[in-house]
């Protein structure tokens, strides 16, 4: 599916893929009057707070007010990331665009419709060096802040049979770049932790860099849905990696350990996010989810009593009454709080 973090199925995915197009055809963001109302898919907190989502919305959180900036494009922004003053954002038909005033002027820097594609997820080391990447196996590469764009096609993430077939078509190129191209899955999300790149991907896609994307080392897992989210965290000196997917799937697994871990949510709506800060851990999802995570705890065979349905929860999870129904796609976590971007706006959360 298209749209990062959102794994709402139905009317909404409909929607925004039907109107992509037309939308980034026009070339001015919609100032809307209700803009911290609408749809808002990914939130960036480094030296600024950089929010974005539907119709060319991007917002920017200056002195303490939230303020929509003029883009020239219409297009649905799916993922931003920043670094300084620098601010990149990605979107449907293949689209990046780019700041380096902290959002008084922008640039289209890529974008090509006749893909059909969306970036997912976009993510700068540093002023010059970033990707995005996205659906379909979408993953672009720049050295030089998004001057330049170069694609680049990643067989290393896919299954060991899918790799052996395409060894035998090697010698013919043009057929192999085509065949790599159909196989290759949906990249929700990338994640650099602990010196390590993380990516999260459709059916049932984990991988792993150390060299900044450039290949990658494909996780063995027993499942095939989609993961959503994948983060990395130090227990002791353990390393521990938490990801999050479709239909309330939550696994971890420990770098002294092969096999992944299934961590019960008694959940069955997607998993979107997680959200690090002062030492908190929460996950967000679908209908208003939200879990504050205990990450010590998270491999004890603790559990809650059963709930209704014979369900018995992690106790390294707690549930929190969100007060929202609607999708929580991202969000940042400050004095007990959490600022979430979600399906119909801005929320402020009590995560306490």
């Amino acid at each position: 599916m298209y749209l990062k973090k959102v794994s709402m199925l139905g009317v909404l995915t409909t929607t925004l893929l039907s109107c992509g197009a037309a939308l980034s055809a026009q070339k001015q963001s919609f100032q809307a009057p209700l803009v911290t109302e609408s749809m808002l898919l990914d939130i960036a907190v480094n030296d600024m707070i950089v929010i974005v989502g539907e119709r060319g919305h991007i917002l920017i959180k200056q002195n303490g007010d939230l303020v929509q900036l003029d883009v020239p494009t219409k297009t649905t922004f799916t993922a931003v990331s920043t670094i300084g003053n620098k601010i990149w954002a990605v979107g449907h038909d293949a689209t990046i665009v780019a700041s380096v005033d902290g959002g008084k002027s922008w640039s289209i820097q890529l974008q090509m419709p006749e893909l059909d594609r969306p970036f997912l997820d976009v993510l700068f080391f540093d002023d010059q060096h970033g990707i995005a990447l996205g659906a379909y196996g979408l993953f672009y590469r720049t050295r030089d802040g998004g001057t330049t764009w170069n694609k680049e096609l990643h067989a290393s993430v896919l299954p060991l049979a899918d790799i052996e077939y395409l060894d035998t078509i090697k010698s013919d190129q043009a057929f192999y770049e085509e065949e790599l191209s159909f196989i290759l899955p949906h990249f929700n999300r990338v994640t650099y932790k602990n010196g390590k790149l993380l990516l999260a991907g459709e059916a049932g896609l984990l991988a792993v860099s150390d060299n900044l994307g450039e290949s990658w080392q494909r996780q063995d897992i027993d499942y095939y849905g989609s993961f959503f989210d994948v983060s990395q965290f130090k227990v002791d000196e353990i390393t521990l990696t938490l990801a999050a997917g479709l239909r309330g799937n939550l696994f971890a697994r420990r770098d002294v350990d092969s096999d992944w871990f299934s961590v019960e949510t008694c959940v069955t709506t997607s998993l979107n996010s997680f959200v690090i800060n002062n030492e908190k851990t929460f996950v967000t999802g679908n209908n208003g989810v939200l879990f504050a995570v205990d990450i010590e705890s998270v491999f004890t065979d603790k559990t809650l009593p059963l709930d209704a349905d014979g369900c018995a929860q992690s106790a390294a999870l707690t549930m929190i009454d969100s007060g929202v129904n609607d999708a929580i796609l991202n969000a940042d976590y400050q004095n007990g709080q959490l600022f979430a971007v979600t399906a119909s706006g801005i929320k402020f959360l009590n995560a306490e």
